[in-house]
């Protein structure tokens, strides 16, 4: 079984648990039933505008939607994927889906771990991507022992970008190549002080 996980874990962190509560949010693998509500999120023209392929991805929302719940919950299989991915954010008070936070291995730029997040434009403002992102990057370093976490927006993004500023990433120098878009990377290691 561990010859299967990626360099960057830890041996010793091999089974970690697949779902997590912050204070307001529960994050686990998403499900078939999430489709609906996800493909309603993904069809908001806010939502999805600094994401590749931006507004034009709204009419294909449902297709996008039904492929993505398929993709993010086949990562946290180690035989199809590196045992972790994108989790369902759950709001905890209303139950609700309210999008998607975690990490996403990304073999096309090195190796490197993503930390990524998209939420519903109904619960922006309110810190929940920052509360989110703080557990997604503490589950990257304590329990599958990366070494490195890297984040990306589009420059313009300042709402993502402040996220990343206020869990403690850095911005790298300027503007890497990642999805066919132009974009600003920020990294934190696993010693770094997080905030």
């Amino acid at each position: 079984m561990l010859g299967s996980l990626p360099p960057a874990i830890n041996a010793s962190m091999a089974d970690p648990p697949t779902s997590i509560a912050t204070d307001r949010l529960l994050l686990r693998p998403f499900q078939q039933t999430d489709v609906e509500a996800y493909a309603a999120i993904r069809a908001k023209p806010d939502v999805v505008r600094y994401l590749p392929g931006g507004g034009d991805t709204v009419k294909g929302a449902r297709e996008i939607a039904e492929k993505a719940v398929a993709g993010f919950s086949g990562l946290w299989s180690e035989q199809n994927g590196p045992g972790y991915g994108p989790w369902a954010v759950v709001h905890r008070s209303s139950g609700e889906l309210i999008g998607h936070l975690g990490l996403r291995l990304l073999p096309d730029l090195g190796g490197e771990t993503e930390i990524l997040y998209m939420l519903d434009n109904a619960v922006w403002g309110r810190g929940l991507a920052s509360e989110g992102a703080r557990a997604g990057r503490d589950y990257g370093f304590d329990h599958l022992g990366l070494d490195r976490i890297i984040a990306m927006a589009l420059p313009e993004n300042a709402a993502s970008l402040r996220v990343m500023e206020k869990i403690g990433m850095s911005r790298e120098p300027g503007l890497v190549e990642a999805f066919g878009l132009k974009v600003v990377q920020y990294t934190m290691r696993a010693g770094d002080p997080r905030l």
